[in-house]
């Protein structure tokens, strides 16, 4: 499952889903192998009852683990194609270290 995926699965329920939703998608989780989200999912379900509160904040910071993530890599990656271009590696693998580094 993408993360987008997973953001907007916990979107649903947290805005339109009940607490069986919930724990339905707990259950996909941990089958996908995603056992800490898995777990809090599992925890926005109290006594049959859904937080859709705490579904609305794990939504979120999924989101921004993503993007500093994201931003993680991208630094490495530039990183690597400053370093690339240091070592005097051949033109067309330069190339292949720029392109991936922007891809991005």
């Amino acid at each position: 499952m993408s993360i987008q995926t997973l953001i907007e699965d916990i979107t649903l329920v947290a805005e339109a889903g009940d607490a069986d939703d919930a724990l339905d998608l707990s259950r996909q989780l941990i089958r996908a192998g995603n056992t800490k989200r898995a777990i809090d999912v599992r925890r926005a379900v109290t006594k049959g009852v859904l937080d859709r509160d705490v579904l609305r904040r794990l939504a979120v910071t999924i989101a921004e683990d993503a993007a500093a993530h994201q931003r993680w890599v991208q630094t490495e990656m530039r990183s690597l194609a400053r370093e690339a271009r240091t070592l005097g590696l051949p033109g067309h693998m330069l190339g292949m270290v720029d392109q991936i580094a922007r891809a991005v």
